[in-house]
């Protein structure tokens, strides 16, 4: 021991008593402060120097005996604690405390017979009797006396309510791992004070170690909601417990318990993955690139996952090169298998097939041939599209069609097929061969030629898909849109019609073949009889109610124009169309503010242009 030490405790105790000659040197108050200093410095024998000069001076002081009793247990120095506790008894002072800690030094001297002789003598003067209850507990238990022991502790917490005590007693239910009786003490201990932090802890805990991880976010959340004393422990707890609970939002609400930099792995994967599932692709991509600055001693399946999910994320983001890009990391093509129906889409965007190229490298090493048989597929239909006839041509030659067992090849073949020249009757053929047909072969090929823009073939094959598939409802509509776009309107009227005839409860073929009669000027009153029909069918659709209120329009009843269209001014309709409508209509009943409010209004939002430009030329009138 050095010097200085030698001289610290002594130099401490002539300050103490220098301050203590300041003051009233009999009032016991100053040496118990003084004493708290020095316990706070460590110093325990000046502290119980000092404590017992405050005892001298005021032997009832309950805080002095209380300190003093505990600066000796500290000390371990069981000789004088006896002896001090004694003394007090001896004063004839009765606390609780000097009953518990006088026994404790007993059994700690292995004198478990003074120690329950202390005990009982305290019961006899004590009504609060649930603590030296606990003490029996605690001497039984030291006797080997397990029968007696639980005795003891079940008594006491049968008897109290104090939750300070519940808690020492479920702390040592958590010592027997006894569960069940640790539970139910923690839940009462809540039930008598629900701000008890440390039984939200312990509950919390508890329940975790069982997964009972909802019960473990309730406990938790009232903590971390109404309390200042969460440990760093039971906030991970309560983040484990969001995540296993796959509640993502909330484990990303936790982010700022846990800063980025004193994150370790697993929690930065956490936050990755709930990030992820959250559909928060931008902080995905975040924790993403700081967990691929330690992708040399990662795993490598986490490295995988990890390309794999910051690729989705790029997507969604439509961000397709960096998609690509990740998933051109992929070295285990498993990876890469799960998400065939997204990479169709990449490439597409970037032009890039190399992706399919390594799939199929895959399919071939590993004898995949339906794998194989759709990445060829794929690799035809987008060198098709690409104007690439010759690898085209090369794929479609290297394809087995019996390997190619369901629809999806089948259909990528017959564009690729189509595209280089081969004649509709054999891609027929071909069409023919998918195991589902949920469209008609002559439906595919009519949509096809639509595409293209061949309207002569597309003619003649959705006429061939109306008389194979004729109770098609969304055939109808299919074919009479293709028309429509196409500009052939007799045609469109003329599929319209056939629909209706076998259709004619359908709102939706009704209002369309009203509303186009109507726009065109013709047969208005068998338009009138047909919206007045669908609106019917349909009360709740607006866009009816505007077709009824266009044709009122167009047959001069304009204030019945305006009743249909009230459903339309109830609501918040942002359509250029309607609005260019209800401001004709609004004009024509005499109120051109408001006409002119509507024509205005359709020009601003702007989402169809021939609307649009009408607007503005009847705006331009009434200026």
């Amino acid at each position: 021991m050095t010097k200085t030490n030698i001289l610290k405790p002594l130099i401490l105790l002539s300050g103490f008593l220098f301050l203590c000659a300041l003051a009233h040197a009999s009032n016991s108050l100053y040496y118990y402060s003084l004493a708290e200093v020095a316990l706070n410095q460590g110093q325990y024998e000046t502290a119980d120097s000092l404590l017992e000069i405050a005892y001298r001076i005021d032997p009832s002081s309950k805080e002095v005996i209380v300190e003093r009793l505990n600066v000796l247990y500290y000390l371990q120095n069981e000789e004088r604690l006896i002896s001090f506790a004694e003394d007090v008894l001896a004063e004839g002072i009765v606390l609780p405390e000097v009953y518990i800690m006088l026994a404790d030094s007993y059994l700690a001297t292995g004198d478990a017979k003074k120690a329950k002789e202390t005990l009982t003598e305290g019961l006899q003067q004590i009504d609060d009797r649930g603590p030296l209850y606990l003490e029996f507990y605690r001497v039984a238990l030291n006797e080997g006396n397990g029968t007696e022991a639980m005795q003891y502790l079940h008594r006491v917490e049968s008897e109290t309510n104090d939750p300070d005590l519940l808690y020492q007693i479920a702390m040592e239910y958590s010592h027997l791992q006894d569960s069940i009786m640790l539970e139910m003490t923690l839940q009462r201990i809540l039930a008598l004070d629900p701000n008890f932090s440390q039984a939200h802890i312990w509950l919390g805990d508890f329940y975790y170690n069982n997964k009972e991880f909802y019960k473990t976010i309730e406990e938790l959340e009232y903590l971390l909601e109404n309390s200042q004393e969460v440990t760093m422990i039971s906030m991970r707890q309560l983040l484990l417990s969001y995540y296993f609970t796959q509640q993502f939002e909330n484990v990303l609400g936790m982010s700022d318990y846990f800063p980025l930099e004193l994150m370790d792995s697993v929690q930065k994967r956490m936050f990755l993955f709930a990030a992820y599932k959250a559909h928060k692709f931008p902080e995905a991509l975040k924790y993403g690139q700081i967990l691929l600055e330690e992708k040399e001693i990662m795993e490598p399946d986490r490295l995988q996952e990890l390309y794999e999910m910051m690729a989705v994320s790029e997507i969604q983001l439509q961000n397709y090169e960096q998609a690509n890009d990740y998933f051109g990391k992929i070295s285990d093509e498993r990876f890469l298998l799960p998400h065939l129906n997204i990479i169709p889409f990449i490439v597409n965007e970037t032009g890039d097939v190399s992706l399919f190229h390594k799939l199929l490298d895959y399919a071939e090493l590993n004898q995949a041939d339906t794998l194989s048989c759709t990445l060829k597929a794929l690799l035809a239909y987008n060198y098709a599209k690409s104007d690439s006839p010759d690898s085209c041509k090369k794929y479609i030659s290297e394809i087995d069609l019996d390997r190619c067992i369901n629809n999806y090849p089948l259909v990528l073949l017959s564009y690729a097929k189509l595209k280089t020249g081969t004649p509709p009757d054999s891609v027929y053929a071909l069409l023919e061969m998918r195991p589902e047909r949920n469209m008609t072969s002559a439906q595919w090929l009519g949509q096809y030629y639509a595409d293209e823009e061949d309207i002569e073939n597309a003619e003649y094959y959705f006429s061939q898909a109306l008389e194979q598939d004729s109770t098609n409802l969304e055939l109808y509509l299919n074919v009479a849109q293709f028309y429509n776009e196409s500009g052939l309107f007799e045609q469109e009227i003329a599929t319209l019609e056939q629909g209706v005839q076998l259709f004619p409860d359908n709102a939706d073929l009704l209002n369309w073949l009203g509303y186009s009669l109507t726009e065109h000027d013709i047969r208005l009153e068998e338009a009138q009889i047909m919206l007045e029909k669908a609106v019917e069918l349909a009360p709740d659709n607006i866009y009816i109610w505007d077709s009824l209120g266009w044709v009122y329009y167009k047959l001069g009843l304009y204030e019945e124009a305006l009743n249909a269209m009230q459903v339309l001014i109830d609501t918040d309709v942002d359509d250029s169309v309607i609005c260019y409508h209800l401001g004709l209509i609004y004009l024509e009943n005499g109120m051109k503010e408001k006409a002119k409010e509507l024509l205005q209004y359709s020009i601003d939002v702007n989402n169809n242009d021939e609307a649009v430009g009408k607007a503005k030329e009847i705006l331009e009138q009434l200026q």
